[in-house]
């Protein structure tokens, strides 16, 4: 699959550009809310400043999206665009307060015009940080059996207003004096715009990067239960990825995570890491985007994957092979999924 369009808006910055600059700089926009913990501490958030902090999750969530999704419209001629499916990422379930997915749906359709988005219940994946790679795979189908000839994925999530902010508080998962490997809560939304190779050489389309192959698992002793996490499902799909005769060819360049930081995710990186050690960088180098932007929960895939389109151009290799770079997420509940994405050569 061929990447012809990005849109990105996160606490960073309100397009692709602004975000993926800033990311590669270091830059990280946390701050303190009215919202406190346990210890009576301002729980830190990555807040996008423009919003009004008292909007309800949904009304982040739809700023967010609109902007990201406008942005992503902009390569294509809309008269390309009258079919176009929209597979998207959203929250987990219990991830924070209820949103109202119908007018998630009707914004982003009434923003996305003259183009008629087409979004079934069976392409909304609540599976926070593993959703935009399950996307990915349905991406893949749609285009491979040409039911479409473009397909929009993306994934949008918010943690930043009052009521998610006091969930993940009362239940000591904010990062503080009292729970020193815990989360920043963070929000952003992106949108991909896919076709195929055979479509994108016809127009003469100009490609951001290409998506290899994508990989999905599932973990069973998940963030939310007590057994020992093993990392069966992320060793699962890095394995997938490096037997694929396409994406296991070589190591991968560079690895962006999904994760936030905490212990677990990072034991778990480890034992898949070593596990599947043929398909990673040597030396290993790896970039989180809690680093930048706290736990952006679905929106990280997207936000990710718009970092690796601006690391394609950055990263120098002594050959002529294209870079590459792998990109996982690991929902809560133990979704799993990982993704390859290649510059032009």
């Amino acid at each position: 699959m061929v990447i012809v369009g990005l849109g990105l808006c996160t606490p960073l910055g309100l397009t692709a550009r602004t975000t993926q600059v800033e990311m590669a700089a270091g830059t990280v926009r946390f701050f303190e809310t009215g919202v406190l913990d346990a210890t009576g501490e301002p729980v830190r958030a990555s807040v996008l400043k423009l919003l009004d902090p008292r909007l309800s999750r949904t009304e982040r969530m739809v700023s967010l999206a609109v902007t990201a999704l406008q942005e992503a419209l902009k390569e294509v001629a809309p008269h390309d665009l009258a079919h176009l499916p929209l597979l998207l990422a959203l929250p987990e379930p219990g991830s924070g307060a209820p949103f109202d997915m119908e007018a998630v749906r009707g914004v982003l359709n009434r923003a996305a015009a003259p183009v008629r988005l087409e979004v079934s219940k069976d392409a909304l994946f609540h599976e926070g940080r593993a959703g935009l790679f399950r996307a990915l795979a349905e991406a893949t189908q749609i285009l491979k059996s040409r039911q479409a000839s473009w397909v929009l994925v993306g994934g949008v999530d918010s943690m930043c207003d009052r009521q998610s902010l006091a969930h993940h508080a009362r239940t000591g998962r904010t990062l503080g004096p009292g729970t020193p490997d815990g989360i920043l809560p963070g929000e952003g939304a992106g949108f991909i715009l896919l076709t195929s190779t055979e479509l994108s050489r016809q127009r003469r389309l100009k490609s951001r990067g290409r998506v290899l192959g994508c990989a999905l698992s599932h973990e069973p002793h998940s963030f939310l239960q007590r057994k020992p996490n093993m990392a069966e499902g992320l060793t699962n799909a890095f394995r997938q990825l490096r037997l694929h005769p396409l994406t296991g060819a070589r190591r991968v360049d560079h690895i962006l995570s999904c994760q936030t930081g905490e212990t677990f995710w990072a034991q778990e990186f480890n034992y898949a890491y070593l596990r599947n050690a043929a398909l990673m960088p040597e030396p290993l180098t790896m970039s989180q985007v809690a680093e930048s932007l706290g736990d952006a929960g679905a929106a990280a895939g997207a936000i990710q994957l718009g970092s690796a389109l601006h690391l394609l151009g950055r990263l120098e290799k002594s050959s002529e092979e294209p870079v590459r770079i792998l990109i996982y997420g690991c929902a809560d509940a133990g979704q799993t999924g990982a993704c390859i994405i290649e510059g032009d050569t």
